[in-house]
């Protein structure tokens, strides 16, 4: 597929640091069926990609992203998705007599399958917010593992200004990044919330001054991309799957998924390193 809402870069010690930028800059980054497609689209590649080690997602521009662009081919006041007429999915009546539910429903399936594939990403997202980070964005971003933000950010769950609430994951994920009464806050209010203020709560691992934002989100970038694959990956795995366990449930699986870590080159790799006194070099094996 050729990307033309998004683009794809490659960067690395290891050539594992893989850069999604999304590319609507005058629009703020905001979402578009067409844009969700190609996001759907790498996402899936990504996960397959065996050499990835890391995927950082950040917006072009000055924005982050803007949410879903009801101006344009988003999901807008009925406008749903009609990309070759696809018949799977609805459209409102013309004269206005009724709401095609069934249409908003298969849209929502359609529109939410990046963001699914997003989450089923077994390596390390980081989210580079350097601007506006708002409604399906703030989503984007909560769903992510890791955040950089640039003190130009601001979050805001702008559906509720539009009489929606947080469809996209947002009403599950951000509770779990910034504590349900902020959460609950900003659900309710629509308000925006400064980079310092999301930062205090829990948005972003490092807020950085714009003009260094880059540099910072490039260099924690490559300190992640240097780390073990496959004790990230599990790591990752069990902080997912065992949040809802009880302590010694999540052991049990824990020991079940353990010898996938210490049989690897990896773990040999970890252990010669530290006696040597040494970087380690992990290759993925």
């Amino acid at each position: 597929m050729v990307y033309e809402n998004i683009t794809i870069e490659r960067t690395g010690d290891h050539d594992g640091i893989v850069w999604l930028e999304l590319n609507r800059p005058e629009k703020l980054n905001a979402l578009t069926f067409p844009l969700l497609t190609e996001l759907l689209d790498a996402l899936m590649r990504i996960r397959m990609d065996r050499s990835a080690r890391v995927l950082v997602i950040t917006g072009k521009g000055r924005g982050f992203c803007a949410g879903m662009d009801h101006a344009g081919d988003g999901r807008g006041q009925g406008d749903f998705w009609s990309e070759n007429d696809d018949p799977l999915l609805g459209h409102p009546d013309p004269d206005g007599g009724h709401t095609d539910n069934e249409g908003q429903r298969l849209n929502f399936r359609y529109e939410t399958r990046a963001f699914a594939e997003l989450r089923r990403l077994d390596i390390p997202v980081i989210a580079g917010v350097n601007g506006a980070c708002v409604g399906a964005g703030f989503d984007l971003a909560c769903l992510a593992d890791l955040c950089v933000a640039s003190t130009n950010a601001r979050y805001q769950v702008a559906y509720v200004k539009r009489g929606l609430y947080a469809d996209l994951g947002g009403f599950w994920a951000i509770p779990k990044i910034i504590g349900w009464r902020k959460a609950m806050e900003m659900m309710f209010t629509g308000r925006f919330m400064s980079a310092e203020e999301g930062h205090a709560a829990g948005v972003s691992n490092y807020l950085v001054e714009a003009d260094d934002f880059q540099a910072r989100l490039h260099e924690f970038a490559q300190e992640v991309e240097n780390g073990p694959p496959i004790g990230q990956k599990v790591g990752k795995l069990m902080a997912y799957r065992t949040a809802n366990l009880d302590y010694e449930s999540a052991l049990e699986l824990s020991g079940g998924v353990l010898p996938l870590v210490t049989g690897s080159f990896d773990r040999i790799e970890g252990v010669r390193s530290f006696t040597e006194k040494r970087e380690a070099k992990f290759s993925g094996f």
